[in-house]
């Protein structure tokens, strides 16, 4: 039996990407399971999904605590989350990501690391950030669980016509421009050359202001006692893109302070409205709104090593 995790936020598809890897299996003739695990449930915000096959039927009804494949949708995940929690020492870790997987390395207990810049493929294709059917080309691409044509009819049942035919076209894209790297294939010598040059790069450490808490720290059913008190924990981690002003086209109108769901907007003495992105998901509503287009979305870029 194959056991898959993704992980990625709210809004990129992670529960979509699992649900067509199930229906792949069941065209493929396999036995599957599809389901998600969700914490807080609005755009932006770290969610889990998973998914089994198998060529025998299936009785676990657990969450998948040591998959064999561990998918990253969102690259700042790994500062959040503990991605590699659990996962199998000759497991394959999938990360959307720009670099190539020599960076993610220094974690030598994964056999196999691979990345693909789904972002750019997924603007370039999709002209959105929705990033979940390009990195099932690079799963197909790394372990193949299913064919590559059953994930295109599943692609099919589930989207209309044009919406299916990008889909597939991003997938196919990703699936070539794939980068994978094998480490039982190296030499001692060059894993330690790995380490050396990025170790940098650490899996599940959490990237926030030393007087502030992350949310996860939060305990579970808590009583919410005092408002706004949401200011006091960042979650610009949640964030994929991140408004940009321009003052110039600006004409201090407030819509966006109005409108932010974070309030995330405050106004300064000029008589702008600045956002402050330790609390900004990159929702994209400001822009969206903006009667003179002077805030506009730009993509995150991946931290330097």
């Amino acid at each position: 039996m194959l056991e898959i995790r993704f992980h990625g936020r709210g809004g990129q598809g992670a529960v979509t990407s699992a649900e067509l890897l199930a229906n792949a299996a069941l065209i493929d003739g396999k036995y599957f399971q599809a389901f998600p695990s969700f914490g807080p449930e609005r755009r932006g915000a770290p969610v889990t999904s998973f998914c089994r096959i198998s060529d025998f039927p299936i009785h676990l009804r657990t969450s998948i605590y040591s998959p064999d494949i561990v998918i990253v949708l969102d690259p700042s995940l790994l500062n959040a989350v503990n991605v590699t929690d659990g996962l199998k020492e000759d497991g394959i870790l999938i990360i959307n990501s720009q670099k190539w997987p020599e960076h993610f390395a220094h974690n030598q207990k994964i056999d196999t690391i691979v990345t693909v810049d789904a972002t750019a493929i997924a603007l370039q294709v999709l002209g959105q950030p929705i990033t979940n059917t390009i990195l099932l080309g690079a799963l197909i691409r790394a372990a193949a669980p299913v064919k590559l044509s059953s994930i295109t009819a599943a692609l099919k049942k589930r989207f209309d016509q044009r919406n299916a035919d990008l889909n597939t076209q991003a997938m196919q894209k990703a699936y070539h421009e794939t980068k994978v790297l094998h480490l039982h294939d190296c030499t001692t010598e060059e894993k330690n050359l790995f380490g050396e040059a990025f170790a940098a790069v650490e899996l599940g450490k959490p990237s926030q202001p030393e007087l502030q808490s992350q949310w996860t720290d939060l305990e579970p059913g808590l009583v919410i006692n005092s408002p706004g008190n949401s200011k006091t924990y960042f979650t610009g981690s949640w964030r994929s893109f991140y408004p940009l002003l321009t003052k110039e086209r600006c004409i201090k109108c407030g819509i966006c302070w109005i409108l932010c769901p974070d309030a995330a907007y405050t106004q300064d003495q000029e008589g702008f409205y600045p956002v402050d992105l330790n609390y900004c998901k990159g929702c994209g509503i400001c822009a969206q709104e903006c009667p003179t287009g002077a805030i506009t979305m730009l993509q995150e870029k991946e931290e330097e090593v």
